[in-house]
């Protein structure tokens, strides 16, 4: 097993990816604190970690906000005793804001769980990893966090892309700057995946055609696809990466 005895905090782990993450981590020997904002969600996960044989604890929480985060992080020590490996798995798109929202409050909607979520997590989980000799962190950025979108569907100033492009600078940053404490920080660039982030999209068979003519593959990926990759980052298998951005989109920018 690649995670055996490690403690995984997996953010946004109530669906999609983060679920996905979560249940394969469990299969590999991690035990895992599941936190998502809906914890009916959180929950399902962990049972269906749990009745496999697994460990896992649920840990409701908002990352948007410093409280927030740093009760999560602190939850999940008080659980387990540790943090060896964070998943920051919480994301959110622009069309998910409130209804009504406006440009501002759109864009700090946005930024709030996708950047700041990301880098108050990452921040509370590495002082824990440093007490105990290190550790990994796997972001999740995007396909629009290294190129730009298809002026067909985008105005430019869409906050998602610029959340995403940021999170690939500050894994970059902090890989470089954690090294010699022992943790890596790396980050996962997916292309379309079938998620719930990404099924306000794909249920229309047009916008689905669309999308897919735009990936070499032909087809989205599944979330158990990306979370083979982060397997890959949060273990040993990885153990000279850091810093780096790696694509888990059917081609996509490789065009």
């Amino acid at each position: 097993m690649k995670l055996q005895d490690k403690v995984a905090l997996i953010t946004g782990g109530g669906s999609g990816i983060g679920r996905a993450s979560a249940i394969l981590f469990a299969q590999e020997g991690a035990v895992i604190a599941v936190s998502d904002v809906n914890e009916a969600t959180a929950a399902e996960t962990a049972e269906r970690i749990t009745s496999a044989g697994g460990t896992a604890t649920v840990i409701p929480g908002d990352v948007s906000n410093t409280e927030g985060a740093r009760t999560i992080v602190a939850a999940t020590i008080e659980a387990f005793g540790r943090v060896d490996i964070l998943i920051n798995s919480a994301g959110v798109a622009t069309r998910h804001a409130p209804e009504g929202a406006t440009f501002d409050e759109a864009w700090d909607f946005v930024m709030g769980i996708n950047l700041r979520g990301t880098v108050m997590m990452s921040r509370f989980a590495t002082d824990e990893m440093k007490k105990t000799g290190g550790g990994a962190v796997v972001n999740l950025s995007s396909i629009y966090g290294l190129v730009g979108r298809p002026s067909k569907i985008t105005d430019g100033y869409d906050p998602y892309t610029h959340s995403k492009g940021a999170i690939v600078q500050l894994t970059r940053e902090a890989g470089a700057k954690l090294a010699p404490d022992g943790i890596r920080t790396n980050c996962l660039c997916p292309g379309f995946v079938h998620t719930n982030l990404t099924k306000g999209i794909s249920e229309s068979p047009e916008t689905l055609a669309y999308l897919e003519s735009l990936t070499p593959m032909g087809r989205f990926g599944q979330p158990e696809e990306i979370a083979k990759a982060a397997l890959f980052l949060a273990s040993d298998d990885a153990s000279y990466v850091t810093g780096a951005a790696l694509s888990v989109d059917g081609g996509y920018v490789a065009q």
